[in-house]
């Protein structure tokens, strides 16, 4: 299945500018956030959330209304069994677990270029998983309540 958005990530025009888009579309057109490039107000979008700018280029526009993000194509896309085709695709590095009912994410930080630390609440404890990834292999620290580690490791398929 493709990945994709149900609402514009306007936190990235912040960190990115407003000159750059915040995402792209299946179709290629950019996708840029509330406001022109040189920072106006969005007008004259059509049914597809975009319009053309000065110089006859087409790109799209988030809103906080209906339809949130691009409200379909106006670049030609293949479509192969309802899904917009080719597409990026990857596959898991691990098999899939068991979903951790009842869990609440409550801190992500960034240790390092490639490393994470994930702390979450389940049950009233504080569980803790302190990752590192690479283009060949993820290893994954697993921090119990108690202190205890337990430490997997998987290369990528």
């Amino acid at each position: 299945d493709d990945y994709h958005y149900h609402m514009a990530p306007f936190h990235l025009q912040a960190i990115a500018g407003k000159k750059v888009p915040i995402a792209y579309a299946l179709d290629g057109f950019p996708i840029y956030g509330e406001t022109e490039i040189d920072g106006k107000p969005v007008v004259g979008l059509d049914e597809y959330n975009g319009h053309f700018d000065a110089k006859k280029k087409y790109h799209y526009h988030g809103t906080k209304t209906y339809p949130y993000i691009n409200g379909g194509f106006k670049g030609v896309v293949s479509e192969v069994d309802g899904q917009v085709d080719p597409q990026a695709a990857t596959k898991g590095f691990r098999p899939a677990g068991a979903p951790l009912r009842g869990a609440a994410i409550t801190g992500f930080e960034r240790l390092g270029n490639d490393s994470y630390l994930l702390t979450y609440s389940l049950n009233n404890s504080s569980y803790q998983i302190k990752y590192t990834a690479t283009l060949t292999n993820v290893s994954m620290d697993f921090i119990n309540p108690d202190g205890t580690t337990k430490t997997e490791v998987y290369q990528r398929r």
